[in-house]
């Protein structure tokens, strides 16, 4: 035994003696095979008797208790060793043999020996013999005699006094995991050292000895073969770096992950890593990469986990992951700070695609790993969106009626979704009502994101069959509302949509046959009137309220009884809603998709009318009950609307019977209830706009519920008066605040809270509410017989700016009369028709441009967005009920929807006409319709001119047309012109016609210098009334954009112009002075060198006095001093060439002029530049140039002096200049100037 070699052992070594023969051993069985594979049998008679056994056992025993003494011998060689060395010998020769064999050959053939080693075993021989070489190390390494195969030198005299120690321990070689200690009541502890005095210890010798390092390198290493045979060669041989081991990656020095998450996902502070005792289980993973076992897991450790084949392992490692979600929502919304050297703020969004990849895939899962699962998918998607929401203050968590946006498109829907089916079979069996509700919360935050998600959504196979078994097909204790909302969001995102969720529909008019509802799901029947008054807005499912008409009868006797909750109430508001949507579907039922689903006559059977006043007496005057006010006088000006279509005498007995209900509680200032509600909405409302200061979504929700209010009590005013038609109105149907009204709309659509429109994300849906009252105000407007024609187009003009997507229904029908409006007797009256020739009155005047108008209103014909309160016509059109969202990167104008309109939407019929080949107008003129391009441009430019001057005398100066669209809204008129052939024949042109051309220089007058008192002239008549600019105001490049979109720049578009100029403008003034404003000192020096230097031969032709400039400023094309050095010489080449006259003349002598004298020159102007342009002026340029650069002076502040007060100097500067002169040219010069200066 003491020749075996045994591994190590923490015990001393124990001796038995050698038993001298086997061990016997009794055994039932017989020793021989069996055939059968069992053991055989044997007869007892085959036994030893139990006597004999026992004899043989109590020798055996004596026999054992007799241990010899221990007496050291030499260990005898095994066979074993013997064949290593021999081994080993064999190897040495041969290695020897080798290495003389190489030695004794040349260069030439070691590299042919090379190659052809490298042919017979190919490229991969090197990996070859590195592994054969570092599995020979292993095993020489192994086979190093341990101090353990050497046997004692003593050994206990008897088993008796045979003692048994352990090694001596060390405190550092023993870790006490205080979380499991081996009893409750006493600590483990190390034994003692044993004592040095006792001499039966066997002590265990070092398990390893350090060995010497190799004094030369290994055989077989490209170092040895390099010194052995190729001493000369140098180290580092490039050819030989194949032959290399690949060095161990640098574990020592790697820097440890400061990122870690504890058991619930939250980051630990660095410090904490290496001080966190183990027993809170933060240190069940692998250890870094340099060796140490820290505290907390790394992101690695957190996904490996959560994809662990252990259940178990699973489920924590899901838990962390949705805390890692938590903690990366927080990063993004800057609740939390990333730790320095972890992880950049751009791979932010790459960790969270990888979670919610991960959590995606566990979503089906049963048990606590799909409800983990499930709460990492809703951290990703509305944990994540959530507060990305917080983050703007224009946005509400809760908004509706508009997509929130495209930051979710990059989510994997196709694995998405389908988990989601999957995981709601899995809680339909073992149902979790956290797990459902987030899930629930899931998809109705996609469902929100966009009208193609909600698509999605809606397309999946088994999707909604799942949400209805899960959520709604149970029984009413725990069927969940927030299902329906997710119904009614789905419903309002496309028609299609709605059209599929149909069928479906029927399944829940078991919570409007449940009357009461039970206590809790009051809810359900809510909402379930909600989604039938989605889908009422299409014109779709209204049959429902004929298959159904006992239990919405039973419904409406519920909701008249007297009991004030806060249930009831808003069950009032949905019903009214839906009633007002299927009394919408009755007035035209060829509106209905199908056709004649809901018949008015059947509308009228039912009674709802009646039903609808009767709630009156149910309702306070309190303000909690002001939206369902609202809500009865949508639906009874419903009812009255369609009867005036269908009802006998244009539903004259039903008006009747409505005002007389209600005219007295309108009245009645001391106890109308509808009067206390009017002047109270009134009341608030101004309120909130007077203390609406920076906003927000707050008060801009505050502001809308306070607008339906009072634009339903206009609405109901307007659905009793009797048709248009049937003369002016002789007495108003009831009062009405007409003047508070008046006044609040006039203050609301030029009130700042638009300026603060966002111009981006879905925040801009808070004013559709504000935006629907100006318009039904612009219709209650109409009717008042002291609003004059005047009054009432100002009124149109402005509030068609403040409309919203949505509102096209409104802004078309008052287009069309702001359009009938504009006659020849109307415009002969104001002063208006100078100069428009009778040709276009006889055409149809400015009605001619109204199909691009419509095109303006509304640019697409397979979009059509629902209005706020549903139409006959917006029944059967609308293909949405939601608005769109628009991202940063695009503007709202260029989304595709034309409300709000911008501020030159008048000169929108000069794009289709530039865009003439491309734009659908041309394809859908109505029949009849064949004016020229002459007569749209004078059309155009003709209401252009009207809007602006009606807008100036009643004081919108928000809504008058800025200098730059003016401006270029001419130059589109030239641009007409652009790629057309030109033969010869410049009458053709559009701009040379005489009422073009007079109407476009009425409309950049009130733009021009002479009209601006901030830059008057000392020659210039006194300045005319202003058009007042508003804050802010847009640039050229910012305007263009409405045009030219995000992807052209104007300076594109300008030198085309200047080109067009160049080629057919044969000096036509308009023409010219266009060219001028994007040279001003506040645009790029691109466009001055262009026209200065690219075409300066057309600056002879430019003939533009100062006061004919369009600019609010002369100022802004001196000011500050041009520093470029290519304008600067194009200035002094014009000037030293001749022809410059007028304003460009005064431009390049004032650049000039402040670029050479001291008193005029900036500071950081050069001076030997200066010396420079003297001398070139003074020795080239002609006597007049010469004196205006010498006698010229202008002054920063205050008014532009033009000529000749420009060109008179004080006896001081004209002494300073003077003696400027003579330092830098001498005599010669100054005697060419003194007559100036002198």
């Amino acid at each position: 035994m003491a020749s075996l070699q045994q591994p190590p052992q923490l015990v001393g070594a124990v001796f038995e003696r050698a038993p001298a023969s086997a061990p016997k051993t009794f055994t039932p069985f017989s020793q021989g095979p069996s055939k059968a594979g069992f053991p055989q049998a044997q007869h007892r008679s085959q036994k030893k008797s139990a006597f004999a056994r026992a004899r043989e056992a109590q020798a055996d025993r004596r026999e054992r208790d007799h241990v010899p003494a221990v007496v050291p011998a030499k260990v005898p060689a095994t066979d074993k060793v013997d064949v290593k060395e021999e081994a080993d010998d064999w190897r040495a020769q041969i290695s020897r043999e080798n290495e003389l064999r190489v030695s004794a050959m040349t260069d030439e053939e070691r590299q042919e020996e090379q190659r052809e080693i490298l042919e017979r075993f190919g490229p991969g021989i090197g990996d070859i013999l590195k592994k054969v070489r570092e599995a020979r190390a292993t095993t020489a390494a192994s086979a190093i005699p341990s101090a353990l195969s050497t046997p004692s030198s003593t050994r206990p005299a008897s088993r008796a006094s045979k003692q048994l120690r352990f090694a001596e321990v060390t405190p550092n070689d023993v870790h006490v995991y205080e979380s499991a200690p081996p009893s409750p009541r006493k600590k483990a502890l190390a034994l003692p050292a044993p004592d040095a005095r006792d001499q039966d210890v066997v002590s265990l010798p070092p398990l390893s000895t350090p060995q010497a390092p190799p004094s030369e390198p290994e055989e077989g290493t490209p170092e040895y073969i390099r010194s052995r045979f190729f001493p000369s060669a140098p180290a580092n041989n490039p050819d030989l770096a194949w032959m290399e081991d690949t060095p161990p990656p640098n574990s020592s020095t790697s820097a440890p992950d400061l990122l870690r998450f504890d058991l619930v996902g939250n980051p630990l502070a660095a410090p904490l890593h290496a001080s966190l005792p183990t027993h809170l289980g933060l240190h069940h993973h692998a250890p870094d990469a340099d060796g140490v076992q820290r505290a907390g897991y790394t992101l690695t450790d957190v996904f490996t986990t959560a994809h662990s084949s252990v259940r178990a392992q699973r489920v924590a490692g899901m838990r962390m992951l949705a805390g890692v979600a938590r903690w990366i929502g927080a990063v993004a919304r800057g609740d939390a700070d990333l730790v320095p050297g972890t992880l950049k703020a751009t791979e932010v969004g790459e960790l969270k695609t990888r979670v919610l990849a991960t959590g995606i895939s566990a979503l089906a899962e049963r048990g606590a790993l799909g409800v983990h699962a499930v709460e990492v998918v809703w951290e990703c998607v509305v944990g994540w969106a959530a507060a990305e929401d917080a983050l703007d203050v224009d946005v509400e968590p809760d908004m509706e009626g508009v997509e929130l946006g495209s930051k979710e498109d990059a989510l994997p829907l196709k694995q998405l979704l389908p988990q989601i089916v999957a995981a709601l079979s899995t809680q339909s069996e073992s149902p979790d009502s956290s797990a459902s509700a987030r899930i629930l919360a899931i998809l109705h935050r996609l469902a929100r994101q966009t009208n193609e998600i909600a698509t999605e959504i809606v397309s999946t196979p088994n999707l909604i069959t799942s949400l209805f078994r899960t959520f709604l097909l149970t029984d009413s204790a725990t069927a969940n509302p927030a299902a329906l909302d997710l119904l009614t969001t789905l419903a309002s995102s496309t028609r299609a949509n709605a059209q599929i969720l149909t069928p479906p529909a029927d399944a829940l008019l078991r919570f409007v046959a449940t009357l009461p509802p039970p206590p809790g799901s009051a809810a359900l029947l809510t909402k379930t009137l909600t989604f039938y008054k989605t889908l009422a807005a299409y014109g779709l499912y209204a049959h429902v309220a004929s298959t159904a008409h006992l239990q919405l009868a039973a419904v409406a006797e519920y909701l008249l009884t007297p009991n004030d909750s806060a249930d009831k109430r808003l069950m009032r508001v949905s019903w009214l809603g839906v009633l007002e949507g299927w009394i919408v579907c009755a007035t035209d039922p060829h509106a209905t998709t199908p056709e004649h689903e809901i018949l008015w006559s059947q509308v009228v059977a039912w009674g709802w009318n009646q039903d609808i006043l009767a709630l009156r007496e149910r309702l306070s005057v309190a303000q909690e009950d002001w939206g369902t006010w609202a809500a009865l006088w949508r639906a009874e000006s419903a009812w009255l609307e369609g009867a005036r279509v269908n009802g006998v005498r244009g539903g004259e007995a039903e008006r009747a019977e409505c005002v007389s209900a209600i005219k007295a509680e309108f009245e009645d200032a001391e106890n109308g209830k509808e009067h206390a509600v009017v002047k109270g909405a009134l009341v608030a409302f101004a309120a909130v706009l007077n203390d609406f200061g920076m906003g927000g979504a707050a008060k801009l929700r505050a502001l809308g519920r306070l607008a339906e209010v009072l634009m339903a009590s206009m609405r109901l005013w307007i659905a009793c008066l009797p048709p248009a038609a049937d003369g002016p109105l002789p007495a108003p149907p009831f009062s009405l605040p007409f003047a508070q009204l008046s006044d609040l709309c006039a203050q609301l659509v030029s009130h700042p809270l638009w300026v603060r429109l966002p111009k981006s994300g879905p925040g801009y849906v808070l004013y559709r509410p504000p935006a629907r009252m100006l318009a039904v105000y612009l219709r209650l407007s109409q009717r008042l017989p002291d609003v004059s024609a005047d009054v009432w187009m100002a009124q149109a003009l402005s509030i068609l700016g403040r409309l919203m997507p949505g509102d096209e229904e409104s802004a078309l029908q008052a287009t069309e009369d702001v359009l009938a409006l504009v006659t020849p007797q109307w415009a002969h009256a104001r002063g208006l028709a100078f100069g428009v020739p009778q040709e276009l009155w006889d055409r149809g005047a400015v009605g001619i441009v109204k199909p691009f108008l419509v095109r303006a209103v509304q640019p697409q014909d397979d979009v059509c967005i629902g209005p706020w309160c549903a139409t006959p016509g917006s029944i059967k059109r609308a293909t949405t009920l939601r608005l769109p969202v628009v991202t940063s990167s695009q503007r709202r104008r260029d989304h595709g929807h034309g409300l709000p309109l911008r501020r030159d939407w008048t000169l929108s019929p000069l794009d289709h006409l530039l865009r003439s080949g491309t734009s659908p107008v041309f394809n859908n003129l109505p029949t009849g319709w064949d004016a020229s391009e002459v007569e749209v441009t004078r059309a155009t430019l003709l209401l252009t001119k009207i809007a602006r001057e009606v807008a100036v005398r009643y004081s919108f100066s928000e809504f008058v047309l800025s200098k730059e669209e003016a401006v270029f809204g001419c130059m589109k008129v030239f641009m007409l012109e652009h790629g057309q052939p030109h033969i010869g024949n410049s009458s053709e042109e559009v701009f040379r016609d005489a009422a073009v051309g007079r109407l476009m220089d009425d409309l950049l007058a009130p733009y021009t210098a002479t009209a601006s008192s901030s830059s008057t002239t000392e020659e210039a008549v006194p300045p005319s009334p202003v058009i007042p600019s508003p804050p802010a105001q847009p640039d050229l490049e910012d305007v263009a954009v409405g045009f030219l979109g995000a992807g052209t720049p104007f300076y594109q578009y300008y030198t085309d112009f200047v080109a067009l100029y160049d080629a057919i403008s044969f000096a036509h003034p308009t023409f010219a002075r266009l060219l001028l404003p994007p040279t001003a000192m506040r645009y790029a020096p691109d466009y001055r060198r262009h026209l200065w230097n690219d075409f300066a031969h057309v600056l002879k032709s430019v003939r533009v006095e100062p006061g004919d400039v369009v600019t609010a400023d002369l100022g802004e094309y001196l000011w500050p001093v041009e520093d470029d050095v290519q304008m600067i010489g194009a200035y002094l080449r014009a000037l030293v060439n001749g022809g410059l006259t007028g304003f460009l003349r005064m431009v390049a002598t004032h650049h000039v002029a402040c670029s050479i004298w001291p008193d005029l020159r900036a500071g950081g102007v050069g001076e030997e530049r200066a010396e420079k342009l003297l001398r070139v002026v003074l020795d080239q340029a002609a006597k007049e140039a010469v004196r205006e650069v010498v006698c010229y002076r202008q002054a920063r502040e205050g008014r532009v002096q033009v000529a000749p007060g420009c060109f008179e100097l004080s006896e001081e500067v004209k002494r300073v200049r003077l003696e400027y002169v003579e330092r830098v040219g001498g005599e010669r010069f100054v005697s060419r100037v003194e007559g100036l200066l002198g």
